[in-house]
């Protein structure tokens, strides 16, 4: 079919390019092609005009960076409309048939950045919700739980990764936990989600001890990815309950043994422990304590975590252990209400790897002790007594006056930029504040000033660093109520665990006053807490006097919901305080207070 002639208007427009010089015909078809864009026209034919155009020479600088960015934006909005409508035939797929597994394939594998029209669960993988909930304190993690199906998943697989069961009186607490071993057993997918389990007591020998017994060991290999456990309480772990759960987990990672004696027999079978945790009031248990020796000794290979605790009323010894090798491959070291022997500590100068230290209790010799923290020199920036020190808690029982082992102590912890976190006890506070402005690296820290005033708080302030995390202050006689000094900490901009508390400060109990004085005195302890909350943007959890507090803000101001209250033998752990440092800062064995009302 012959071609129809062109006509006079583009045969004229032929003949006028002809006429212009190259860089004319490059400009015309560069114009061509930004129109053709600029209608929605863009495809092969203004692909091909545009290549044409950036390969002519000579150009200037400035169209062929018009030429590019035109043709970007062009590509880009190509792409957008070309993804969004393989990303509609994808949603298509999965409400069509949920358990494809080459489209969950590609959701997972899927790592490209969503639009912002698209569900946030979409815009960004799995793998960050899953860090984002790592960090997120548990109290508010439940919230996800009516978020989304994906935002769900997420958050029971962090909210159920710890499970702490009690067995006692308490029926509501006995009935979830049977519950708990029921869903175990039917449903192996949550029984997979938990990682942790912590089992409390309080039962006395008997009928019903015997059942929940049996109850526990028939559910017990259910947990079948569990890697910690703890058994916590009255009656304390014995040996046929070691059998049980080391024949059903011989690879725990984590095992924990709470109570008042230490009963456990055979323990030291168990040979791949990373931690190990035992609290028993005194060597008068029905296993022989030279087994501590032997499970430190068996774990020598993989144990870097070692957690000894007594009481400091009875007599007890950790000599025997310290001999273990193991002590110097140790990472973290907790000795909590207990004696210090001049072995003991020997042993721990000789630790080189820890990186944590815990020493709650009564030195024997606290002339020695004073020497082995003297003994510490700094060659090269480096310390020769724990050179990796990042964090250390120093609270003595019955060494108020020993002058002189602070001062060592304080000179020991000069210079440490590393260190992180620090709780000095009692050490007076002239001999503290001596030492903060060295460390550099500081963020968590509990100091007690006996006689706080507006000076002495000021002095604080400026000696810690302003990216400080957690702070627990406490005093025996204060200027001011504490809310009152609040506002000095508007400086810590990364703030979110703050407890302030005066020993003589406790909560008004009503059995102690009329019910009018009561409700005064309870408003205004709330709002004191309230205050410091509604002062600090940035604190999530806060302690006052002794009771903690998760701060809830909305548009409506600023709310403090209580936590639970702490339970005898807890052994550090507690409620969740949002944090790491929250949890070091506050562990509730330091110290255990058997005396102290409410812990039952």
């Amino acid at each position: 079919m012959p071609s129809c002639p062109p006509d006079e208007l583009t045969t004229t427009v032929y003949d006028a390019l002809n006429s212009l010089s190259q860089i004319h015909k490059a400009n015309f078809l560069l114009d061509t092609a930004l129109a053709l864009i600029q209608a929605g026209k863009y495809g092969a034919e203004v692909e091909n005009y545009l290549e044409v155009y950036l390969r002519t020479p000579n150009l200037p600088k400035e169209d062929i960076a018009r030429a590019l960015l035109a043709r970007g934006n062009a590509r880009k909005s190509g792409g957008e409309r070309l993804l969004a409508q393989a990303q509609q035939d994808f949603s298509t797929v999965l409400k069509l048939d949920p358990s494809n597994r080459e489209i969950q394939l590609h959701i997972r594998k899927d790592r490209r950045i969503r639009f912002m029209s698209d569900p946030a669960s979409q815009r960004a993988p799995p793998e960050v919700w899953e860090r984002i909930a790592y960090h997120t304190p548990r109290h508010h993690l439940r919230t996800w739980l009516f978020v989304s199906s994906f935002h769900r998943d997420i958050a029971v697989r962090q909210i159920f990764h710890t499970l702490d069961i009690y067995f006692g009186e308490d029926q509501e607490n006995l009935n979830r936990g049977l519950d708990i071993f029921d869903r175990v057993k039917a449903d192996p997918v949550f029984a997979s989600r938990v990682k942790s389990l912590r089992l409390h007591w309080a039962y006395e020998e008997g009928d019903m001890l015997d059942l929940m017994a049996r109850i526990f060991k028939t559910a017990l290999p259910e947990f079948k990815a569990l890697v910690d456990f703890e058994w916590i309480g009255y009656p304390e772990m014995r040996a046929e309950m070691v059998q049980a759960v080391l024949a059903s987990h011989p690879r725990l990672r984590g095992l924990g043994l709470i109570g008042w004696h230490f009963d456990a027999v055979g323990v030291s079978a168990f040979r791949n422990l990373t931690k190990f945790t035992l609290r028993a009031e005194d060597d008068d248990g029905f296993a022989d304590m030279g087994e501590v020796r032997t499970v430190l000794d068996q774990n020598q290979r993989t144990l870097r975590h070692l957690i000894l605790g007594a009481y400091l009323a009875r007599h007890h010894s950790w000599d025997s252990a310290f001999q273990s090798v193991t002590i110097k491959n140790l990472t973290h070291l907790d000795l909590v209400d207990t004696r210090i022997s001049h072995i003991v500590l020997a042993r721990i100068a000789h630790a080189h790897n820890l990186q944590s230290l815990t020493l709650h209790g009564t030195f024997e010799d606290p002339a020695s002790a004073s020497v082995v923290f003297g003994s510490d020199q700094v060659i090269d920036d480096q310390h020769t007594f724990l050179p990796h020190l990042e964090a250390f808690r120093f609270v003595l029982v019955g060494h108020d006056d020993e002058v002189a082992l602070y001062r060592s102590v304080t000179q020991f912890l000069r210079r440490r930029r590393k260190l992180r976190r620090l709780d000095l006890g009692n050490c007076p506070w002239d001999l503290v504040l001596s030492v903060l402005p060295e460390l550099t690296g500081l963020r968590v820290l509990g100091v007690r000033i006996a006689n706080l005033t507006q000076i002495a708080l000021v002095s604080l302030i400026k000696a810690i660093p302003p990216e400080m995390a957690a702070i627990d202050l406490s005093t025996v006689v204060s200027d001011k109520q504490l809310n009152e000094y609040a506002h000095h900490f508007t400086k810590f901009k990364a703030l979110s665990f703050l407890h302030l508390q005066c020993m003589s400060q406790r909560r008004p109990k009503p059995n102690l006053m009329g019910e009018k004085d009561f409700q005064v005195q309870t408003d205004l302890w709330n709002s004191s807490a309230r205050s410091i909350a509604t002062e600090l943007p940035s604190v999530d959890f806060m302690g006052w006097h002794g009771e903690h507090y998760v701060v809830v803000r909305s548009d409506g101001g600023v709310e403090l919901k209580e936590l639970p209250a702490r339970r005898r033998l807890d052994c550090g752990k507690g409620v969740d305080l949002g944090s790491s440092d929250a949890a070091w800062l506050e562990r509730k064995d330091v110290p255990i207070d058997y005396e102290m009302p409410g812990l039952e």
